[in-house]
């Protein structure tokens, strides 16, 4: 055999084998990585990761006895896996993250967030994947409800009142730590620059001193809270000042406000301390002629507004002798407008008695004033009228009134009309009474007709019947007593014609007399 190895060509067959052998070695390795690159190429492809986020915590616990606290919400699931099997785990959506404490006791623990409902062919990271919980005893307490609002917050010249809340008390559940904690526990209200009583609906909250809200239940959730708000204004007298120096030759005799009072707008405490506003400064400067100024009124110290903030002062002068004069001769040159054939209506008519203008039934009128003045008025703006409400059955003189504007004078042509009253027939022997009253009444105006119809003086005819025998009755015939009494006694305003109607009329007889004479 040695004498085998020591021939060379033997050597050479031995070393060309090695070398054969290396090579397949070689290749060998490289066909197997080959394989696994391409199998791993081939896994890979197939392969996927989804993140789910947001997926709910839910946790088992003995709810009716128990709080816990430390879990959180959500946690983030990642999961790897076959694409085909994570496409489905997403689509179905009924994966879920849990915790089970039920077997724990109370205190502090450390849990892990456990998952269900995901295909073993997937791999799952869950963030967070151990929790700090704590597990307390549940307990409920009563709290009185305080109801929370800005009263600066109203409107402007309003403030809010105490607030009532329904029902008072409320009831907080949690565990007994957070319950330790509340200090308040409010109804927060809106008032939105209220300017009436504001009752609403609010939530109620548990808030610990430092006014953080805790994690608690409230039952009621809500309450009805009521709160009143009112007008805070007060009115005050106002007083104003000359300010300034008016034109030359005038002084200025009045200074006269056209509002009295002025309403002031604030607190309360500032609205107490206030019950005037003096000094209100009116400027005249350069004033030469009587005249209405617009003055701003201040607002007082404390006082949100004042309402009205202007008003109007009348302002007064008085001119020296030489401006008056020129006035009078702007006065003295007034133009003079007539009109013709006025209609006179009555006015006051009672519905007892029927009523007939005798005389006359239009009447001339010259009006004086300015020449705008004149030149804007036609009859339509003027009107006459006789007020016949206080006068009984019978003929009557009452006075004419003119209504036209006040830049104007009037003068009428006639200034007393003739009336006559009769009363309307009632039922049974009242008519004929009536009836007698009138003709009575009627018969003695008549003997004084010419009287009058003029309105001036006492008829001498008639002035024989007023004898002091009869003025007694005439003394106590008074306006207002005499609705029955068929004589002219009850006008308003008599002249002394109607006196003699008066005294012509106690006895028949006398009447007959005076007409003969």
């Amino acid at each position: 055999m040695d004498k085998l190895m020591n021939r060379s060509w033997v050597m050479k067959i031995i070393a060309l084998l090695l070398a054969f052998m290396l090579y397949l070695s070689v290749n060998l390795d490289d066909g197997a990585s080959s394989s696994n690159k391409i199998l791993n190429r081939s896994s890979s492809a197939n392969t996927g990761v989804e993140t789910l986020t947001d997926v709910p915590v839910q946790v088992s616990y003995n709810e009716k006895n128990r709080i816990v606290r430390g879990v959180p919400d959500t946690v983030i699931m990642t999961l790897e896996g076959p694409k085909n099997i994570l496409a489905q785990t997403k689509l179905q959506k009924d994966y879920q993250a849990y915790i089970d404490l039920d077997n724990l006791s109370l205190g502090q623990h450390r849990v892990k967030v456990q998952y269900r409902n995901i295909s073993d062919n997937l791999n799952v990271v869950v963030k967070p994947d151990i929790v700090n919980v704590t597990i307390e005893e549940r307990d409920s307490k009563q709290f009185s409800v305080e109801a929370s609002y800005d009263k600066n917050k109203v409107k402007n010249g309003y403030e809010a009142g105490e607030a009532t809340v329904s029902p008072r008390a409320v009831t907080v559940t949690g565990a007994s730590s957070q319950l330790d904690q509340v200090a308040y526990v409010k109804a927060i209200i809106d008032l939105d620059n209220a300017s009436k009583t504001v009752t609403k609906q609010a939530t109620v909250v548990a808030l610990d001193k430092n006014l953080n809200k805790l994690n608690v239940t409230v039952q009621p959730e809500t309450v009805n809270v009521t709160i009143p708000v009112r007008n805070i204004s007060k009115k005050v007298p106002i007083d104003v000042i000359q300010e300034g120096t008016p034109g030359d030759g005038v002084n200025i005799t009045k200074l006269e406000p056209k509002t009295d009072t002025v309403k002031i707008i604030g607190p309360s405490d500032s609205l107490e301390k206030i019950d005037k506003i003096d000094n209100i400064p009116v400027d005249v400067t350069g004033i030469t002629k009587s005249k209405d100024i617009k003055v701003n009124v201040p607002v007082p110290d404390g006082i949100d507004s004042v309402s009205p903030k202007q008003i109007t002062v009348h302002v007064e002068v008085d001119k020296q002798d030489d401006e008056k004069d020129a006035e009078e001769t702007d006065a003295s040159a007034a133009e003079t407008k007539s009109f013709k054939n006025l209609p006179v209506s009555l006015t006051g008519q009672s519905s007892k008695y029927t009523y007939e203008l005798l005389s006359p039934t239009s009447v001339d009128a010259d009006v004086k004033g300015p020449k705008s003045d004149l030149d804007k008025l036609t009859k339509s703006g003027i009107s006459l009228s006789a007020n016949v409400g206080n006068l009984s059955a019978g003929e009557h003189t009452v006075p004419i009134i003119i209504n036209s504007p006040d830049s104007v004078t009037s003068t009428l042509s006639t200034k007393q009309a003739k009336v006559r009253v009769t009363a309307k027939k009632q039922s049974g022997t009242n008519d004929e009474q009536t009836d007698d009253k009138e003709t009575s009444g009627s018969t003695s105006d008549k003997e004084t007709k010419p009287d009058t119809g003029t309105g001036s003086g006492t008829n001498p005819g008639t002035g024989n019947s007023g004898d002091s025998a009869d003025k007694p009755s005439e003394e106590t015939d008074t306006p207002e007593d005499n609705t029955d009494t068929p004589t002219d006694s009850t006008e308003t305003g008599d002249d002394s014609s109607n006196q003699s109607d008066e005294n012509s009329t106690p006895v028949d007889g006398q009447t007959d007399n005076t007409s003969g004479n």
